[in-house]
């Protein structure tokens, strides 16, 4: 096996670990109950009539 072989083992099997828990370390960030009121905010934004209107 050469060098290069087993550097693409390692990057394939690693990388596919390293993203799968970068993904699930997301959807935890994201959906933890602390940033419920974050997302609220953020999402009633558009809607505020404080807003100046864009020209």
């Amino acid at each position: 096996m050469t060098q290069h072989d087993a550097v693409l083992v390692f990057a394939k099997s690693w990388g596919a670990l390293y993203l799968l828990v970068f993904f699930v370390a997301a959807v935890i960030w994201t959906y933890w109950p602390g940033r419920k009121s974050t997302f609220d905010d953020a999402s009633k934004r558009p809607l505020d009539e404080d807003d100046t209107p864009c020209r």
